[in-house]
């Protein structure tokens, strides 16, 4: 669980040669216009947009865009009903799921992260603290990163400022599931690991953002299927390949439609269950900007 955390915050994360990019062009298959696949950091900072090759002639181009969730709508929805899912219940109190030494680990934790004793945030489950840290080094690993502007809802933005149409494949509701819907137990186990092997997370946050910032999409696979620290086969059906196949679904009825811009986590773009794959199977040529 606490990897899930980082990817679905990171990146979340391949038979393709010399793919150092994030940026790809989707045409044939019958398409009167090319649509595009970006794949983003979700904590990356704005000068990265200036490095994509061939990002600004994509864009203009398309006259609608796609994102994981609408972020306008779903910031809504989710001030909604970030409770039901971050709060836990009663009897699973995160001071309750610990014995006395693993509470002073998690003191230490909190009172570093969060500068409040562990008492304070009692009532979150620990995926919510997690997530939160998981955020906190993505954005440490990243020189420049505004967390008002990430690179998802910026883009989203300028989509509106342009009057093009700006929809999501999945809601606020399915993502905070992904989240914060797994047994507590798990969560907790995941949050005392993730305080105990502080470093490590810390350098895996950073080996992420380095491999985000030279759009390597192979390096990003490849962390993705670590033995010490990428997903296991379930987490990975749950959180990427089977979301990727309700995504391709909807992409077969909007692809025809109109040139759309397409905003993803990158780790959803590579392997043999990818977004890349995905539309090569559906008969879509998938090209790498440059």
């Amino acid at each position: 669980m606490t990897r899930k955390i980082i990817f679905i915050v990171a990146i979340a994360m391949i038979a393709f040669a010399a793919n150092s990019q994030i940026l790809w062009k989707i045409s044939g298959n019958g398409l009167e216009h090319d649509s595009y696949v970006m794949g983003t950091h979700h904590v990356a900072p704005l000068w990265m947009l200036d490095s994509i090759a061939g990002f600004n002639e994509a864009f203009s181009s398309c006259v609608q865009v796609y994102g994981e969730v609408e972020m306008e709508e779903a910031g809504i929805e989710m001030a909604v009903r970030m409770q039901k899912y971050m709060i836990a219940p009663k009897d699973s109190l995160l001071t309750s799921l610990y014995d006395k030494e693993e509470l002073r680990v998690l003191e230490t934790g909190v009172r570093k992260y969060f500068n409040v004793p562990v008492e304070q945030v009692a009532m979150l489950k620990p995926a919510a603290l997690m997530t939160q840290i998981a955020v906190m080094l993505s954005a440490e690993a990243f020189e420049g990163f505004n967390p008002e502007k990430p690179i998802d809802g910026v883009i989203q933005e300028m989509a509106k400022e342009q009057n093009k149409a700006v929809n999501g494949f999945e809601t606020a509701e399915e993502q905070l599931h992904l989240l914060f819907d797994t047994p507590i137990a798990e969560q907790a186990e995941d949050l005392l690991a993730m305080f105990k092997e502080e470093q490590k997370y810390i350098d895996f946050s950073r080996r992420l953002s380095d491999l985000y910032v030279t759009q390597d999409l192979n390096g990003l696979y490849e962390v993705m299927l670590d033995p010490e620290f990428g997903m296991t086969e379930a987490e990975a059906a749950v959180l990427m390949e089977n979301r990727n196949e309700r995504w391709m679904e909807q992409l077969k009825s909007i692809l025809p439609k109109k040139a759309t811009f397409i905003v993803v986590g990158a780790g959803h773009l590579p392997g043999e269950k990818g977004l890349l794959s995905l539309l090569q199977e559906e008969g879509y040529e998938v090209t790498p900007m440059r």
